[in-house]
């Protein structure tokens, strides 16, 4: 059916709807013409009045565990201090107030200012870590310092303070060369310096966000435009075992020196101290130049890394690696034996052994246990200096063991070029000599140490330390050894802790083996004790080894700095990091 359409009735209903168009249309504009002219002046103020900022919301760093889920790093609440140097009428009134609030100091305050880039409109970061107080006082005068803002952050804080300083290590500013170069960073940002923070960067950083509020003439927030949430970083468990980290600590005490404890099948670290240590913690906040001075001048040297930037001769340590070497090139057999007198004169020079009264006859596994001079002197002679370099280098000596991130030692293992190279002298025969002892042109660094011992215990495989557990596990060089003759240098090691004329016999109650060393670090006159020597001219003492004998799990390397004996200091410390490991065992996850 059609439907007729009366016009006069649709005319009349148009107009009506035109009607209404058009006084809408006339309302909104009297209501726009309401505002720019009438009220104009009055929103304008209020516009120039209120101002739109971005306000950087700090992501929290990912904490840092140890195997067992012991708490390494973690993050503590922290209130940080804003300047928005663009809203600042008078920067120079901002420093005053600043400085006579006793929150920073005018000069670095002034540097922050002429460091920063002309033109950004992010805020700068003043302070950070302030008390409750300062935050406070911030706020009683917010409508006089409207630039100023205060806002919640986070704080690095690390429980076990100097005792994981080294290992786990401390945080550090962003550069601004690092935060153009970086996506996502901000200026003043903190990031990973030094050990596991560093190693660990790219998951343990978080992501931070931003929110643009809007903000009164007095520095009130009046609403949020927009939030990009901050994004946190990833927690991190790494190989490091607390309650042997612990021991580590109690062993040294207050001397200086290093322990290190290597899974000797995996590689993984299981503790890692350097000594003299310090609070990491301090570097949670900036640092004044007075307190980096104190720290990075102090005589001792906390902020180094005794495990792997010290280097030291390896002394008698040195020992069971030649024995080997000299075992695998077919130069001797077990029962080749010397008679050691307490000297022996070669190349024109007199050698003495330690024992002055000497050791008589002496075959290796003898040598290795009483730690004949003489024994080794021969045997050195015998193997030559680069025959001994190529060895010690396969064992893991004279290169870096890649552990990073920072710097780290790759020791020396000298010879004939290297002289002429390095020092414009020839290699002269007596050196060779020297180094079959482990003194001479010959340093190695604690870490190396424990990484060639591990290869001992676990049957010629030079494992890779790490910190942090991969999802593809490291692949160990194999060293082509024959297991005979690793058999008669761990037999040899076997009595230096249980032999009856053992230079470790503290240890015989424990399931280790080892080799002690002293290493000189001066020549003196022969009269008189070492024990009367100023503390710098005293030996320096070493233990390092494995155990459990049957079942080998750790391998231990202490050096003692100017500490005496190896098997009256080192070998000692060693039996309480031993049972700390021993404690521990396979008990954690696999990592």
């Amino acid at each position: 059916m059609r439907i007729r359409t009366d016009p006069i009735l649709f005319r009349r209903r148009s107009r009506v709807v035109l009607a209404l168009i058009l006084g809408a249309l006339g309302l909104i504009h009297f209501k726009l013409a309401h505002l720019q002219i009438i009220q104009g002046e009055s929103w304008a103020r209020l516009a120039e009045n209120n101002r739109l900022r971005r306000i950087p919301i700090p992501a929290p760093r990912g904490r840092i565990f140890d195997r067992q889920g012991g708490l390494l790093a973690d993050n503590a609440p922290a209130w940080q201090l804003l300047v928005f140097p663009d809203e600042a009428n008078d920067l120079d009134r901002t420093v005053d107030f600043l400085t006579a609030q006793g929150i920073i100091e005018g000069e670095a305050l002034n540097k922050k200012f002429a460091a920063r880039r002309i033109g950004t409109m992010a805020p700068l970061v003043v302070a950070e870590n302030i008390s409750w107080e300062h935050v406070a006082r911030v706020r009683s005068h917010q409508s006089d310092f409207p630039e100023l803002s205060v806002v919640s952050g986070y704080r690095r804080s690390y429980p076990l303070s100097a005792g994981t300083a080294h290992v786990v290590g401390y945080l550090r500013k962003i550069t601004e060369s690092e935060a153009e170069a970086l996506e996502d960073f901000q200026p003043d940002q903190m990031i990973g310096a030094t050990g596991i923070e560093a190693l660990g960067e790219d998951r343990l950083q978080g992501r931070y966000g931003k929110r643009r509020v809007i903000v009164s003439a007095v520095g009130r927030q009046l609403g949020m435009v927009e939030e990009d949430g901050a994004t946190p970083g990833q927690d991190l468990v790494v190989t490091i075992d607390t309650r042997i980290q612990k021991a580590a600590v109690e062993a040294l005490g207050d001397n200086a020196g290093a322990v290190v404890v290597l899974d000797v099948n995996t590689g993984a670290v299981r503790a890692l101290y350097s000594s003299p240590s310090f609070d990491p913690n301090l570097f949670s906040s900036p640092l004044s130049s007075k307190r980096w001075s104190e720290i990075s001048g102090d005589p001792q040297h906390p902020l180094q890394n005794r495990c792997f930037q010290g280097t030291y001769p390896p002394a008698s340590t040195i020992k069971p690696f030649l024995a080997l070497a000299a075992l695998q090139e077919g130069l001797v057999d077990p029962k080749w034996s010397v008679y050691c007198r307490g000297s022996i004169t070669l190349y024109g020079h007199t050698f003495r052994c330690w024992r002055r009264g000497g050791h008589g006859t002496v075959d290796m596994k003898r040598g290795l246990e009483v730690s004949c001079d003489i024994y080794f002197y021969l045997l050195g002679q015998k193997l030559g200096i680069d025959r001994m370099g190529s060895w010690l280098e396969t064992f893991g000596w004279g290169r870096s063991t890649a552990l990073g991130p920072a710097q780290e030692a790759s020791g020396l293992i000298g010879n004939p070029e290297w002289s002429r190279r390095v020092r414009g002298t020839p290699w002269y025969a007596g050196e060779s000599v020297s180094v079959s002892i482990g003194q001479g042109p010959v340093l190695v660094t604690v870490l190396q140490m424990a990484r060639s011992f591990a290869l001992l215990a676990n049957g010629g495989h030079l494992v890779q330390p790490h910190l942090i557990p991969q999802s593809i596990p490291f692949q160990p060089e194999n060293v082509p050894i024959e297991q005979t003759n690793l058999d008669i240098v761990v037999s040899g090691l076997e009595r230096v802790v249980h032999g009856d004329r053992g230079t470790a016999r503290v240890l015989r109650d424990l399931p280790v083996v080892g080799k002690t060393g002293t290493a000189q670090v001066a020549r003196l006159p022969d009269e008189g004790s070492t024990a009367d020597r100023p503390k710098h001219l005293q030996h320096h003492a070493w233990f390092v080894g494995w155990g459990p004998i049957e079942d080998p799990e750790f391998a231990v390397a202490v050096l003692v700095e100017h500490g005496g004996g190896g098997g009256s200091v080192a070998a000692p410390a060693a039996a309480t990091v031993f049972k700390a490991a021993f404690r521990s065992g396979r008990k954690a996850a696999s990592v």
